[in-house]
């Protein structure tokens, strides 16, 4: 009986690993920093950014994820007496995870990222040839949403949408990416 059930949990291991799966991917897309243009000439709070990943699935339906984020460039001026200032605010950082993967149809997967990031936000500014610089790091929460078309068993292409939180100056914005991206598993 005994050596059964060692073979039967032997199985089960094997079969799980047989299903375990590594994959990549990247993602091109529109970013947003929901911050306030209170005050300002001009603001342009969107973007271009992008995300690099790679995950591992230790079921058909979950995995981890190891994510980099890059939520583009934010850009205001404003004035200050006869003076103009710029304004440039860039959040990226890395984040780890949990994805979670379901078939919407054949073909058709869609997918759901919760996890944790290390987000870095880079402010600088400059008025009459004199810049300055900061960064300020922040430990936020991110989640993702995606669906795609597999191509075969190991490629995918998707339209994504990521969201987390950047901390600048003691002040706290939504950051966003929208975008297309493929997806290799091996």
């Amino acid at each position: 009986m005994q050596t059964k059930m060692i073979a039967a949990a032997t199985l089960m291991v094997l079969a799980t690993a047989a299903q375990a799966q590594g994959y990549v991917g990247a993602a091109a897309g529109v970013t947003k920093l929901n911050d306030s243009c209170a005050g300002t000439v001009t603001c342009d709070t969107t973007g271009s950014g992008f995300k690099v990943y790679g995950g591992y699935k230790f079921m058909p339906f979950l995995g981890a994820e190891l994510v980099h984020f890059n939520f583009g460039k934010a850009k205001a001026t404003s004035l200050v007496g006869a003076t103009t200032v710029a304004v440039e605010i860039e959040p990226g950082g890395f984040g780890l995870g949990v994805a979670a993967t379901t078939d919407l149809a054949a073909n058709v997967p869609a997918t759901a990222r919760l996890g944790v990031a290390s987000i870095k936000t880079k402010s600088s500014g400059s008025a009459q040839g004199v810049s300055v610089s900061s960064s300020e790091s922040s430990t936020q929460a991110y989640f993702g949403l995606d669906i795609g078309y597999a191509f075969s068993k190991s490629l995918a292409a998707s339209l994504s949408a990521d969201f987390s939180r950047a901390k600048t100056s003691g002040e706290t914005a939504a950051v966003r990416l929208v975008g297309a991206g493929i997806r290799f598993a091996f």
